[in-house]
């Protein structure tokens, strides 16, 4: 057992994967997809889009190849994914204007990258860059706005940045998502489990060819409800912000009993918080490091050890210092390269976080690389009036959902609880964005943060030039009340 209480035995092999995967594609699933959004006033015009044959598109045995891919020799990985980043970096170069930009400043050229240790001949490109850029000066011209997915990425720094995301990409990171489960619930999730999601907007497919059919529920609705939809649902597989997990743990024997995964991510949450929650689940409670920008960029897998999404990112960690204690290794900066969206390429990109190493890679089925510990991504939760916590996953998700539902694009925000029910919002405007177009938005925010709050709030809009940032991750969700009583103190807030 470690340090988790996983059982080191639950470790996958290639064979087993390879038999498992080819059972799953013969599953049908016969339950409805479900959506429940927070209220009819405030859900948006969102509909996933229509199933699409993802077979046909790359095969029948794509999903066998996606499955297999961690057991694969570490060398064929590695010539595999240099390929495709010298691919990305062409691509860039001849494509893009700022990269092509940057490169040609810092001598940079295609033709030098001969080998991996070239890559530090890369100039590394931040958020703040293709803020400015976006969108001429950072989007694929060869693919025409139509066929483009929209997103967007702010998270723990609260900067927005936007981000298209060519159709190809978001089919194999579906297939990857497939793959993350069967991966980390050991092998156990199949074509006719259900997964629910508690999260913004449903994710782009609600089901893969009728199977692996998916579930949504609005972070936005408190708790206690949440608890009740998931009892409805049933669903095996549980999908959520840390922050989010953390909140429904009051209610979990409501809806624990058909559960045999959960998984966290986007915020930061520890181990010992991970195997409380799993102790009251009573199933694993797994961890997703991923981001807007990259995708899934490293998983916590039934062995213990997060393992780096070797074809879907490459990750690099630099201004590397040695680590103490616990976290044993070296510590630095993720910098990451996005093997997958060709219509807004992310290469050598600073994702902000701080990501540990550990001393030496631990024998493992699973060939990619280890990550021991990841930090930098941590944010306020809220307290309504009743004294029960509000998660920081709700809050972000609210400020996504508002400039989603009113077109605003913002380069910075924050949120500040100054009073149970007085919230101060202070926003630096971008792109076409104008201040009457905020004013005019404010009632619903209003609104969707008074859904989350279980009561009225009353917002303070500000419209700043600037935002002070002491650092990549400064918090743009803060709590400034006196939080002398914290409900549910048995339960670590993420």
């Amino acid at each position: 057992m470690n340090e988790d209480g996983h059982d080191l035995s639950l470790m996958l092999t290639a064979r087993a994967v390879m038999q498992v995967t080819s059972d799953l594609v013969k599953q049908q699933d016969t339950r409805n997809h479900r959506e429940y959004w927070e209220s009819a006033q405030t859900r948006p015009e969102f509909k996933p889009l229509a199933d699409s044959d993802f077979f046909q598109t790359f095969g029948q045995g794509y999903l066998d190849a996606c499955i297999k891919h961690p057991f694969l020799p570490v060398a064929e990985t590695r010539k595999n994914k240099f390929d495709r980043v010298v691919e990305l970096v062409e691509l860039a170069y001849h494509n893009i204007p700022i990269y092509r930009e940057k490169y040609q400043a810092a001598g940079f050229a295609p033709s030098h990258l001969k080998s991996w240790e070239d890559m530090e001949k890369i100039p590394m490109i931040t958020k703040r860059e293709l803020i400015k850029a976006f969108p001429h000066g950072c989007l694929n011209p060869r693919f025409k706005n139509e066929d483009l997915f929209p997103t967007r990425s702010s998270g723990s720094s609260g900067e927005t940045l936007l981000i298209r995301v060519n159709h190809e990409a978001i089919l194999r990171d579906t297939i990857q998502g497939i793959r993350q489960f069967v991966l980390q619930s050991g092998l156990k999730y199949r074509a006719d489990h259900l997964l629910a999601h508690i999260y913004t907007v449903p994710w782009w497919y609600e089901n893969v060819n009728n199977q692996y059919h998916t579930a949504f529920i609005s972070n936005v609705i408190p708790p206690v409800q949440v608890a009740k939809h998931l009892q409805d649902l049933a669903p095996e597989i549980l999908s959520c912000y840390p922050s989010n997990l953390n909140a429904v743990m009051p209610f979990a024997e409501q809806f624990r009993s058909s559960l045999m995964l959960a998984v966290t991510h986007s915020e930061y949450s520890t181990r010992h918080a991970r195997k409380m929650w799993s102790e009251t689940l009573k199933c694993p409670v797994l961890d997703e490091y991923s981001s807007e920008e990259a995708t899934r960029i490293a998983l916590e897998m039934p062995c213990g050890h997060y393992h780096v999404c070797e074809d879907a990112v490459h990750l690099e960690i630099v201004n590397t210092t040695a680590a103490s204690g616990e976290q044993d290794g070296v510590t630095g900066m993720a910098v990451i390269t996005n093997l997958l969206n060709e219509a807004m390429p992310f290469i050598r990109y600073v994702q902000g976080d701080y990501v540990t190493l550990p001393a030496q890679q631990e024998l493992c089925d699973i060939t990619w690389t280890q990550l021991k510990a990841i930090d930098g991504r941590m944010n306020d939760s809220f307290i309504n009036r009743h004294h029960r916590i509000v998660p920081s996953g709700s809050l972000l998700d609210i400020t996504y959902r508002w400039m989603f539902d009113r077109n605003l694009h913002l380069d910075q925000f924050e949120l500040v609880q100054k009073q149970p029910d007085l919230i101060e919002a202070n926003f630096v405007l971008g792109g076409p964005t104008f201040e009457e177009h905020v004013n005019g938005a404010l009632k619903h925010l209003e609104d969707l943060l008074s859904i989350s709050m279980e009561h009225p709030v009353t917002i303070q809009g500000n419209i700043v030039s600037s935002l002070a940032r002491k650092s990549l991750k400064s918090r743009p969700i803060r709590c400034e009340l006196n939080r002398h009583v914290i409900p549910d103190a048995s339960y670590e807030t993420a």
